[in-house]
């Protein structure tokens, strides 16, 4: 079953950190948070892609979609370091390469995932965002898209500064009852 939440959540830079994840290694809250708020305008568009022959016109995805991700965009530039640690975190738990192992290496040496993980700054954002689109489209079934498009408008008048916390406490909480996701504890102030 794939509640709407985490469809919702489930960008693919989280997809990509499951390795970590699996191996009980945590990951920041707040990292995750960044990777939700980044991946939300990439969900929308894999939603309105895998769901337009399933939900109407007039439904939230399709007609109020591109506003509701509009919103998230100028949030990407300061969300994407976080959504990028996390996605170095991924690679070196899936591949045991550490990240001072590729910056040592030469240029063109150390296979793909180490070519990843040199490259800084925006340079990785456009094959992550493909990536991420293929992926997250990849997990919509169909008959998630009315799932998806019931709890959206519950989520729009959120502010979009608060929502990637919002997906990563409540990911917290349900990884702590299943085991898919191990976030680190916040410890209060």
């Amino acid at each position: 079953m794939r509640p709407p939440l985490r469809l919702t959540a489930t960008a693919a830079l989280l997809a990509l950190s499951q390795p970590v994840l699996a191996q009980g290694s945590c990951v920041q809250q707040e990292d995750v948070a960044d990777a939700a708020t980044y991946a939300m305008p990439l969900v929308i568009e894999a939603l309105q892609s895998r769901c337009t022959e399933v939900l109407p016109a007039n439904s939230f995805i399709m007609n109020e979609g591109e506003d509701f991700s509009a919103e998230f965009e100028p949030l990407r530039d300061s969300a994407w370091p976080g959504a990028r640690r996390l996605l170095v975190g991924a690679i070196e738990s899936k591949t045991g390469a550490k990240r001072e192992w590729a910056d040592q290496a030469a240029p063109g040496t150390g296979g793909i995932m180490q070519t990843l993980m040199r490259m800084e700054g925006d340079d990785l954002r456009p094959f992550v965002d493909a990536l991420a689109l293929q992926l997250i489209a990849e997990e919509i079934e169909p008959d998630t898209c009315g799932k998806a498009n019931a709890l959206l408008p519950l989520l729009a008048p959120l502010p979009p500064e608060n929502y990637g916390a919002l997906v990563a406490t409540l990911m917290g909480f349900v990884g702590k009852k299943d085991g898919a996701m191990q976030i680190c504890e916040v410890l209060p102030e």
